[in-house]
């Protein structure tokens, strides 16, 4: 009789040493990170402009920047099974401070040409080439202001209350001398009229005067301390 417990406990034990066993498989294969399968795609950007390659569409994530004429080879996902292919939208930048002095660092201006959108089927393990061509048709998606500080206190650029950051590096004061330059972005193709930028100093607050803003254009003010004038407005011109 005890030899046939004995024997029931036994396999009672292995059973559940299987079923633990089983269990735990499947919890190591649900914890193992998903494999995605890639191509290997290498972009030469033959324009005169820096690059950013996005993917899906310009307002999808960024794959890739490229300086002009430079290339690289990176892995991007194949393409999903409907036959579409994978779409790469080229945003060209070009930098609009080369003329003034300013603390922001490089600003770029960004135009899209939408003829320049290259769409290709990618299989796993296999690689392509892309060249990225100059454009014919930019568009503009930004406008910028730049405020000169003629007085000799720094001074803020404010939108209802809220310190604007300058293009570029991020910072807040423009410095005595310096010329502070803010991008405008989100404009409707009419153009939109702004009505609500101060300049302030620790003594003074000054409003911007009216403008209508639109895309492709700098508009540039001086303040001098006590008030702030438009001093000209310009396109901004690919070259």
């Amino acid at each position: 009789m005890n030899k046939h417990i004995f024997k029931i406990v036994f396999l009672l034990a292995l059973l559940s040493c299987l079923i633990v066993s089983c269990g735990g498989s499947e919890d190591d294969d649900k914890n193992k990170p998903e494999v995605i399968k890639t191509g290997k795609v290498t972009f030469f950007n033959e324009s005169s402009y820096n690059i950013k390659i996005h993917r899906d569409s310009f307002s999808g994530p960024v794959l890739l920047e490229l300086s002009a004429g430079a290339s690289k080879k990176i892995d991007v996902r194949i393409s999903d099974t409907h036959g579409f292919g994978t779409t790469f939208s080229i945003e060209y930048l070009y930098r609009i401070n080369d003329a003034f002095d300013t603390d922001s660092g490089d600003i770029f201006a960004s135009g899209l040409d939408f003829n320049v959108q290259i769409n290709f089927v990618i299989e796993e393990n296999k690689s392509y080439t892309k060249q990225i061509p100059q454009p014919t048709n930019l568009e503009f998606r930004s406008a910028f202001i730049k405020v000169l500080n003629a007085h000799n206190l720094p001074v803020e650029v404010r939108d209802v209350g809220r310190v604007l950051q300058q293009a570029g590096n991020g910072i807040y004061p423009i410095a005595p001398g310096k010329t502070g330059v803010y991008k405008l972005s989100n404009i409707p193709v009419e153009g939109e009229l702004l009505q609500s930028y101060l300049v302030v100093s620790t003594f003074n607050e000054v409003a911007i005067p009216d403008f209508t803003a639109k895309n492709g254009f700098i508009y540039s003010f001086t303040y001098n301390g006590s008030s702030v004038t438009k001093t000209g407005e310009q396109t901004i011109i690919f070259k």
